[in-house]
């Protein structure tokens, strides 16, 4: 279990490490568009219609979510006393969390028919995520 939690753990952080990327990059870059290694316009994506949800930027509740992640593990890992079944509630976070990935990069392929690379590499984290709660 220990080595499931450490992986979850190095997983939440890579999450926290892209989609902080995307927010610095959105509120502090002069109008410069990100670098992407895929050789797309990772701004087409970001700066899509599609960029947010009720207001709220995608990459803002991608770090929110990773941080309830690392939150999670880190109490799990604390083994601090709660009323609910933690383990359930991070397989259902990471589901939903997996499920919103997965529209939008149906949105990327499909519709604004561009990719983003920090985008992608936070579906797949997020999917292996919702893997690894399974062995928590």
């Amino acid at each position: 279990m220990t080595s499931f939690i450490a992986s979850f753990l190095a997983l939440a952080t890579g999450g926290i490490i892209t989609s902080g990327y995307l927010v610095w990059q959105h509120y502090h870059r002069q109008r410069q568009p990100l670098l992407c290694p895929l050789n797309h316009d990772c701004s087409k994506v970001t700066e899509s219609r599609w960029s947010h949800l009720f207001y709220v930027r995608n990459e803002v509740l991608g770090l929110l979510f990773y941080v309830g992640m690392i939150t999670a593990a880190l109490l799990l890992i604390l083994d601090v006393p709660l009323p609910i079944q933690l383990q359930w509630w991070m397989r259902l976070a990471a589901g939903g969390g997996t499920l919103f990935s997965l529209v939008l990069v149906y949105l990327q392929v499909k519709v604004i028919k561009d990719y983003c690379f920090y985008c992608l590499i936070s579906a797949v984290l997020t999917m292996l995520l919702f893997i690894n709660s399974f062995f928590l």
